[in-house]
């Protein structure tokens, strides 16, 4: 289960101090949970009674055509039930959870011995696997037979985020409450009450979606009826209202069963939370443990941040970054100074209260301030828990042969047939790409007038103002996609419309110019935006003019010549141009 704060969405109900809040016991739930799942049936058999009494109303009377179609109806709904039966059968979803990198004692003696003790000071048996995951999340699971009552093997699912952004006395906190769990036995009936959420999910799901489909072919049989009566020069029939079948009605029945179901386990849910927290305080202490509440959704945050900006900023482009830092290189934003202090801001700002009324009965998890308040309630321990700053990778032995065997583990093989690259040249070789597709469009307008294709770049650049010193402006915009305003306009409107398309990509053009020469540079930053393009301030001021000059009538090129060429050919970030400026 994981140690992190439920959301507004997800938000628990919880009420009382930590002193107060134990989980229900071990045989309380295990009666609770297989209850509730033998409920299912008992529904469906109870509908299967209420039918055939029914039936035995309908015999006693009078035989006529009603009896006959009460009947049909009674059976339609019997086999409808017996149906829903059959779909909570369906088969069950492993248990192997998370894709990860499973380590073992022998690769990772050090973390392997940390969690042992950890698990001999909680007073539980240790996992039997420890697998890192993607993600700030850390969450545990158990193989548990027979309802619950034989115990299984233990898994332990620990984000690499959380190694890779959280101190070590934090990390203890997050295993202390996983720990706990183990303790408190909530990971014995992980798969009964899985179980019963999932076939409660598909079989509501699978209702709703037949009552869909019967209805669209209710209405589409009524359009093609009224279609065919129109073809006769008949009125077409009246619109009557829609006729609910079996399912629309069984999926209202255990539609309201699952959300009774939810309340009740996600109850139980939240108490465990609570309970799991006092297990990490007891560990690490009421005030590390809260600190590690504070930090685990900021680490969540930033690691969103990263793999959608930073890892996959050259995907378009075929790129990834070196080997081991799809997911390591979240420790280089975290080593940037700013970002540090952005993430220890987000972690100390007031946390968002949610009046009662607000708060969902569906939620897993507490809402964090309530939890994080509960930890401050705790009384004085009288031991000293001393924060040590020492960062959670030193448990780890060669973390990054780690995060590249992690890659292979969890990347898809999309993603690991791509090149690899530097951080360095990440930022402009996917740029570049990225210029050459924007700039497809006019490179293929100008291969008709000189018979030749060209690729983005200086040469093509001379070329096209070449073409533009023939007066073949209008004739090559004319060539360029148009939006569909533009398709519309005509005369002067029209040609508008295309030289302001044409200048747009003239600029891409000019740009993955400036960039093969040197004068433009795309490079990483850690501490804004992911990509911070930098430029010698006169190239910055003077381009747009020099475009503007290039798509008038007639065209001038040469400010635009001059102004690529002023700095002379240099490699891209080999650092010898002009002072670098940041164009706003």
């Amino acid at each position: 289960m994981p140690l992190r704060p439920a959301g507004p969405a997800v938000a628990g109900q919880a009420t009382g101090r930590a002193a107060g809040r134990g989980a229900p016991g071990a045989s309380l739930r295990a009666a609770l949970a297989l209850g509730l799942l033998l409920g299912f049936y008992l529904l469906a058999l109870a509908l299967l009674v209420a039918v055939a009494a029914l039936d035995v109303v309908l015999a006693r009377g009078t035989f006529t055509v009603v009896t006959v179609e009460g009947w049909l109806g009674s059976l339609a709904i019997a086999w409808c039930v017996l149906r829903v039966v059959a779909l909570g059968r369906r088969r069950e979803e492993g248990r192997e959870g998370p894709p990860g990198l499973s380590l073992t004692p022998r690769e990772q003696p050090e973390l392997w011995e940390h969690v042992r003790r950890l698990a001999e000071r909680v007073g539980t048996r240790p996992p039997a696997e420890i697998r890192i995951v993607p993600g700030a999340v850390a969450m545990v699971r158990e193989d548990a037979r027979w309802l619950g009552l034989v115990p299984g093997e233990r898994r332990l699912f620990l984000g690499v985020a959380l190694l890779l952004g959280l101190p070590e006395a934090e990390l203890d906190a997050v295993l202390g409450h996983e720990l706990g769990h183990y303790a408190h036995h909530d990971t014995r009936l992980g798969h009964v009450v899985a179980a019963l959420r999932g076939r409660l999910a598909h079989t509501v799901g699978t209702l709703r979606e037949r009552a869909a489909r019967e209805e669209a072919e209710e209405r589409a049989e009524f359009a093609a009826k009224a279609a065919r009566r129109r073809a006769e020069g008949r009125p077409p029939p009246l619109k009557r209202g829609r006729t609910r079948g079996p399912d629309h009605y069984l999926a209202l029945v255990f539609t309201a069963y699952a959300k009774l179901c939810l309340r009740l386990t996600e109850a139980v849910s939240r108490r465990q939370e609570y309970a799991a927290d006092l297990v990490a305080a007891r560990i690490s202490g009421p005030a590390t443990t809260a600190a590690a509440l504070r930090r685990v959704p900021a680490l969540e945050a930033a690691d969103e941040l990263y793999l959608h900006h930073y890892a996959l900023m050259g995907w378009d482009a075929g790129l990834l970054p070196p080997e081991g830092q799809f997911y390591g290189g979240f420790a280089l934003l975290l080593a940037d100074g700013t970002r540090r202090a952005q993430l220890t801001e987000l972690a100390r700002e007031p946390l968002p209260e949610e009046p009662g009324e607000d708060r969902s009965p569906y939620a897993s998890h507490p809402p964090t301030a309530d939890r994080i308040r509960a930890l401050e309630s705790l009384p004085d321990d009288g031991c000293t828990h001393t924060l040590v700053r020492r960062p959670a990778t030193d448990l780890l032995r060669a973390p990054d042969r780690l995060l590249a065997d992690l890659e292979q583990a969890t990347l898809s093989t999309e993603a690991l047939s791509k090149r690899r690259v530097p951080w360095a040249e990440l930022p402009w070789r996917a740029r570049r790409e990225t210029a050459a597709r924007e700039t497809e469009p006019l490179l293929a307008a100008m291969a008709e007038p000189t018979g030749t294709p060209a690729a983005p770049g200086v040469i093509a650049l001379d070329r096209l103002l070449d073409l533009l010193d023939q007066g073949l402006l209008d004739e090559l915009a004319a060539r360029l996609p148009r939006s569909e305003r533009a398709a519309r306009s005509s005369g002067r409107a029209a040609r508008e419309f295309a030289r302001t398309a044409f200048r747009s990509a003239l600029r891409q053009l000019a740009l993955g110019a400036a960039l093969e020469t040197g004068l433009c540079r795309w490079e990483v930053c850690w501490a804004g935006p992911p990509v911070r393009q930098t430029a010698p301030a006169w190239f910055t001021e003077d381009l747009p003019a020099a475009l503007d000059r290039a798509v008038t009538e007639p065209a001038v090129t040469a400010p635009l010549r001059t102004l690529l060429l002023r700095g002379g050919a240099r490699g891209p970030l080999d650092g010898t141009g002009p002072a670098p400026h940041t164009p706003a």
